[in-house]
C-alpha cells in the first residue's frame, strides 16, 4: 500500500467534512462529524506522521526522540495561541487600538515562533533522516496544521 494514503485520505475526509457545514442541506451531525474527526487527527496525528513518513526502522528509532521533542514544543506554541484568541475574544465587542496592536504583535510572533522551530527542528532531524524524508516531514506537518486550523478560521470573526 502507498503509504502516503493514510494522511491524504485523512485530510481529504477531513476537508470535506469541513467544507459540508457551509452547505444548507447538511444536517448538525456533519458538524459533529467534522469536529470528532479533526479530534480524532490531532490525537493520532503521531501515527498519522510515522505511518506518511516511510520510514525504515532505524529511521523510526531516530525520528520518533526528535518528532516527540517538537511536538512537546509545538504544545507550548498551541497553548499561546489558545491563550491569545481567548484575549481576542475577550476584547472584540470592544477592540481598541492598543489591544488590537497588541493582538497583531503577539500573532505575528507566534508565527515567527513556529517558524523558527520548524527550521531549528528541520536542521536536527537532518542529522538522522535524508534531506527528503526533511522535507516531507515538513510537508506533512503543514498539511496537518493547515486541516487543524480550518475551525478557526471558520468560526473566529474578522475585527471590527
Amino acid at each position: 500500500m502507498n503509504p502516503r494514503k493514510p494522511l491524504f485520505f485523512a485530510m481529504a475526509v477531513a476537508a470535506l467534512a469541513a467544507l459540508a457545514p457551509s452547505f444548507p442541506s447538511q444536517a448538525q451531525s456533519t458538524v459533529d462529524d467534522q469536529q470528532q474527526l479533526l479530534a480524532q487527527l490531532q490525537s493520532d496525528r503521531r501515527a498519522v506522521v510515522l505511518k506518511s513518513m516511510a520510514l525504515d526502522d532505524a529511521q523510526v528509532a531516530a525520528f520518533t526522540p526528535v518528532y516527540d521533542a517538537y511536538q512537546a514544543e509545538r504544545k507550548k506554541l498551541a497553548d499561546r495561541a489558545v491563550a491569545l484568541i481567548d484575549t481576542y475574544a475577550s476584547n472584540y465587542d470592544s477592540m481598541s487600538d492598543d489591544a488590537a496592536k497588541g493582538i497583531l504583535k503577539d500573532w505575528l510572533a507566534i508565527r515567527d515562533d513556529e517558524n523558527q522551530l520548524t527550521r531549528d527542528y528541520a536542521k536536527r532531524m537532518a542529522k538522522v533522516l535524508p534531506s527528503v524524508k526533511v522535507l516531507r516531514f515538513v510537508q506533512i506537518e503543514n498539511k496537518i496544521d493547515a486541516l487543524l486550523r480550518i475551525p478557526a478560521v471558520r468560526t473566529i470573526p474578522l475585527a471590527q
